[in-house]
């Protein structure tokens, strides 16, 4: 029998061998479920301090507010919901985070490593590679599973906003010797022998029980040098990924010994970072159901990348009935499955005797009545259109960004809390911005991670472009699957720094795409550079390289060519300012290079829908096919984090809080309604209706 140590590192040593295509198991992956539960919409309240007063009121005044579930801890029981038909999940089966309680460990250590950047302060409690640790993990989630296994739970919450330090925050856990020993296993796997790894991490190691990985302060002293060799430090953080995405899958494997049907998932989970465990193609892939922060389009990559139908949540913070709609709508259109909402303390008096609803929560009621109404299941039952658009999500990009980001902190990067990273993450704008200037353009889009990439997802789905934003970090076999792609006849754009890092974030002397691009960095000296701003300050676009050559050594704008069947094009530039400029009214220019460059590819948005004659900028636009039917639905699409972005010049959504008339055309007669409002529009080929601000306009076409 394996010990529970060797179960960890085979599970970490089997996703490398997986990623590799040598070895694949379907056996246990997650798939969306069949449970019919799950045919509805599920809106759950989270229950602060327990259930109020008399049981059977507090329940009254959660079925008046459209409110069918509710959360559980593992210490209490699921009869007061049963009893009275309301849905349960169990919170927080097996949390490994450092909050509340938990919280003084990791500001202990935090505090000894900035002060004194001592390794013996990294010692991660709990070490997920520690034997004993794994045993009394594996009996407490057993142990709780057990006690709600008959009772049919709608899921289980294994944890909540957990992390391999606190969020996304960044902390070099871990360094205990479990970890370490792992993590050696890890790197022989991937590298083959000891000499491969000293010639990768320019160090000099005698045997592999030497190999230690360097820290982040070790990593900018030696950046301070010039190096922008990153790897002994990027693979470290690359193995805690795997760590905290295969210590999931263990955990939901040891809940299925108890409760085979049920499904374990993580609720307040982060944007994709560089710390903390936030490889979302991993989580991916180890998980039931999710329910993460809608930062850096984290919600969108996991749409990408989970079986179509698998849950997801959206949080509920909101108490203002129109923002509510808005958010709710629109991450229902993209594929939730329900709402948690924060909490029943800030809905209810608790101090009245009838436990009196605070004065939003009617309206709140009415919005839950339309997200469980016939629209919204219509859209939920139909299935979404594949777009012809795949955007890369490279993680080993994300890690190099932070690294060269970092630089302007010197040695108070440690402050790069998730909250910070989260508004001045320059890679995680210029996704952003790619996604808002796609959408404004009425198209849709898929990430694709790297495996993705080299299993032939972008020819098996026939995507027809392949965007790479700032996708600095491309291993040599994704290099060549890329040009593959390409001569297939896919067109392949990226828009700056691509491929000039390997996939262990270590600078190439030439970028690995240079010359399917037809580029040349010749010219190019030092140490990368973040372009700042997408204009130069006479308001022109602003090459993101200035001293990138064609071959023939003219300077690069726009560089398009043909590729075997499909093409090649460089932008040169950085939409990194696009969010910010559309609030504004402006990124005219940068939307019309998008839109040039797609319709050079053969590209048209999948439904025809106008706004003065134009494209349908501030607006969202998806389409369905089901049960005959197709549906077209159009909804606002805003800034949902623009209270914190304004710290870097965003301005409000009020430019996308007026109502608009939009023409949507269908190319021929057809029959059609608009499904909120049950409004017969008859036999049309087109329509103009007024869209609001607050939920989408939601066309059947029979």
């Amino acid at each position: 029998m394996l010990s529970s140590l060797g179960f960890v590192v085979l599970c970490c040593l089997l996703t490398c061998l997986i990623a590799c295509g040598a070895v694949g198991d379907e056996s246990s992956a997650p798939a969306a479920p069949s449970d019919p539960r799950w045919d509805d919409y599920q809106v759950i309240m989270w229950v602060l301090h327990g259930i109020p007063g008399d049981g059977d009121l507090f329940f009254q005044r959660l079925r008046e507010a459209n409110v069918n579930g509710i959360q559980v801890a593992t210490w209490e029981s699921p009869e007061p919901a049963l009893s009275r038909g309301f849905e349960f999940y169990v919170e927080n089966v097996h949390r490994i985070a450092f909050l509340h309680e938990r919280e003084p460990i990791y500001k202990a250590d935090w505090d000894a490593y900035t002060k004194t950047r001592d390794k013996q302060h990294l010692l991660r409690d709990p070490c997920l590679h520690d034997e004993s640790y794994l045993a009394s993990a594996k009996q407490d989630i057993q142990d709780k599973v057990r006690r709600f296994a008959d009772h049919n739970p709608l899921m289980y919450d294994l944890g909540d906003e957990c992390s391999i330090t606190s969020f996304a925050s960044p902390m070099d856990y871990c360094f205990a010797e479990p970890t370490l020993k792992a993590f050696r296993e890890w790197l022989m796997e991937h590298y083959g022998d000891l000499d491969r790894l000293n010639e990768q991490w320019e160090s000099d190691f005698s045997s592999w029980e030497d190999v230690v990985p360097i820290t982040t302060y070790e990593m900018k002293d030696r950046e301070r040098t010039g190096s922008e060799n990153y790897s002994p430090w990027a693979d470290h953080r690359t193995f805690m990924d795997v760590t905290f995405a295969e210590s999931w899958r263990t955990f939901r494997s040891w809940l299925r010994e108890i409760d085979p049907d049920g499904l374990a998932g993580l609720a307040g989970l982060q944007m994709p970072a560089t710390f903390g465990g936030y490889d979302l193609w991993r989580l991916s892939q180890v998980l039931d159901w999710f329910e993460p922060y809608d930062i850096g389009e984290s919600r969108g990559i996991f749409r990408s990348f989970l079986p179509e139908g698998t849950p997801v949540f959206a949080t509920l913070f909101e108490h203002d009935p129109n923002q509510a709609s808005r958010r709710l709508w629109h991450v229902l259109l993209n594929g939730d499955r329900g709402v948690i909402i924060w909490c029943s303390s800030d809905w209810f008096d608790y101090e009245s005797p009838d436990i009196t609803p605070k004065p939003f929560v009617a309206g709140m009621g009415e919005v839950f009545a339309e997200l469980r109404g016939p629209a919204a299941k219509a859209i939920m039952h139909a299935k979404r259109d594949r777009p012809p658009i795949a955007i890369h999500y490279s993680h080993p990009s994300i890690q190099v960004g932070w690294m060269i980001d970092s630089r302007e902190d010197l040695d108070t990067w440690p402050r790069r809390f998730s909250s910070y990273e989260a508004v001045h993450s320059r890679i995680t704008r210029v996704r952003d911005s790619w996604c808002r200037m796609l959408e404004d353009l009425g198209y849709q889009y898929d990430f694709v991670s790297t495996d993705q990439i080299l299993d032939g997802t972008l020819a098996e789905r026939g995507y027809e472009v392949l965007i790479l934003p700032q996708s600095m970090a491309v291993r040599e076999e994704e290099a060549e699957a890329i040009e593959r792609y390409a001569n297939d006849g896919g067109v392949v754009v990226a828009d700056f720094f691509c491929g000039i890092f390997d996939g262990h974030a270590k600078r190439r002397e030439a970028g690995i795409l240079d010359s399917f691009f037809g580029i040349s960095r010749d010219a190019q000296t030092g140490m990368v550079a973040q372009p700042e701003q997408s204009h130069a300050d006479d308001g022109q676009l602003r090459a993101a390289e200035p001293e990138l050559l064609t071959e023939k050594g003219e300077a690069v704008s726009r560089l398009r060519r043909k590729v075997g069947k499909g093409a090649a094009v460089y932008l040169n530039l950085t939409p990194i300012d696009y969010s910010k400029l559309r609030l504004e009214g402006k990124g005219d220019d940068i939307r019309a290079i998008a839109a040039e460059t797609l319709a050079d590819a053969g590209l048209a948005p999948p439904a025809e829908v106008t706004i003065d004659g134009g494209p349908p900028v501030g607006c969202e636009v998806l389409t369905y096919e089901g049960d005959g039917r197709r549906y077209i639905a159009i909804m606002r699409r805003p800034e949902y984090s623009i209270g914190s972005l304004g710290e870097i010049g965003y301005s409000d959504n009020s430019r996308f809080e007026k109502p608009v008339d939009v023409t949507a055309r269908f190319g021929e007669k057809t029959r059609a309604t608009e499904l909120l409002s049950g409004l017969d529009l008859g036999e049309t080929e087109e329509t103009t209706l007024t869209l609001r601000p607050w939920k989408p306009l939601i066309l059947e076409l029979q």
